[in-house]
Parts: structure tokens; C-alpha cells; sequence
């Protein structure tokens, strides 16, 4: 008989371990959101205080025509005989990508930044659950046909956003993660 109690006690011994450990866990996640709410509405706040972005004129009128018959011929051209060509009669080409920016631009984007906080080191990110993130997960990060840094994910992960910290052992010096970059499985260099 005595064996038996101590079997229960010991099991309501687990049983509230474990209820406090849900309940600190529960307790943690909710500090996280607040802490993201908190940071979603500081960055407003800022946004607000800024000045407004003067207007673009998106109608302007088109430069006048000249007739070509009117203009002074041009050095290089075969107008004026004997003078060096000051601009060349075609673009320069561009370089030739590298392979490391080739598979950079056909890695396939997993998620994009969508705020980023380089001061507090993390970004959040508009991918989570619904792409079976995990906390840990390494992306790294693109910008056009270049690499900017790598990201790990945190801890928090919600439906369609995670936090995720910036890797600034990675991340090229002078060089931010902003919002609109993309996040791409690592690359093998």
C-alpha cells in the first residue's frame, strides 16, 4: 500500500512540474508578441514623425523636339573628320555574371523582409508556420544579384510572420539588411 502512494505523489509532482512549465511557456510567447507589438508600434510613432516625401510629378510635359538638321555636329562623328569619338555609339555591355551570382538569381525566394531592426540585431519576416519554419533555420539573404548577409530563426514564429536575428558575423561591413530583401536557402560557395 505504501508503494502506491508514493507512485501518486510522485505523479502529481510531474503533473505540476509540467503545468508550470506550460504555463512559463505560454507566459514567454506572450512577452515575445508584446515585445513585437511594442517595436511595431515604436517604428510607426517614427514613421509618423518624419517629414512627408515631397510629391513626384508624374505628368511632365516632353522635351520640346529639335529638328536633327538644326544641331552642330558632334566630335566623333563622321561630320567632323579627324576628331576622336567622344562617347561611344553604343552602350558598354555589362559584366558577365559570376557563378556564384548566377545561382544566387535562380535560388528560389522563401520569404522577404518586411521590417528590420539592425539596432536590436533581428528582422521579422512574412513567412512562419504556414512554410513550416523552425526555430534555427539559416536563410541567407538577397538583394538583386548580390549576397548582404544571413538571418537564423528565432524563437518566435507565428502564422505567416517570424522574427528572425541578424548573423552580423556574416553580414558584409557597411552593409544592412532593409526591408524588401529576400531570403533564399544558403548557398553553397
Amino acid at each position: 500500500m505504501r508503494l502506491s502512494h508514493y507512485a501518486l505523489a510522485l505523479t502529481i509532482i510531474l503533473l505540476a512540474i509540467t503545468g508550470y512549465l506550460a504555463w512559463e511557456a505560454q507566459e514567454e510567447a506572450k512577452g515575445a508578441r508584446k515585445e513585437l507589438e511594442l517595436v511595431r508600434k515604436q517604428q510607426a510613432a517614427h514613421e509618423m514623425a518624419m517629414p512627408a516625401k515631397p510629391e513626384v510629378v508624374a505628368n511632365l510635359p516632353p522635351p520640346p523636339e529639335v529638328p536633327r538638321a538644326s544641331l552642330p555636329p558632334l566630335a566623333g562623328s563622321d561630320l567632323m573628320p579627324g576628331t576622336p569619338a567622344a562617347y561611344p555609339s553604343s552602350a558598354p555591355a555589362a559584366a558577365p555574371l559570376t557563378d556564384l551570382q548566377k545561382q544566387l538569381l535562380g535560388a528560389a525566394t522563401y520569404a522577404k523582409v518586411i521590417e528590420v531592426h539592425n539596432e536590436q540585431g533581428f528582422a521579422v519576416i512574412n513567412a512562419g508556420k504556414n512554410k513550416q519554419l523552425t526555430s534555427g533555420m539559416k536563410f541567407d539573404v538577397r538583394r538583386g544579384n548580390g549576397l548582404v548577409g544571413r538571418v537564423i530563426v528565432g524563437e518566435t514564429i507565428e502564422a505567416a510572420e517570424a522574427v528572425v536575428d541578424i548573423d552580423g558575423t556574416v553580414t558584409l561591413p557597411g552593409v544592412r539588411i532593409e526591408a524588401g530583401d529576400e531570403l533564399i536557402l544558403p548557398i553553397k560557395k
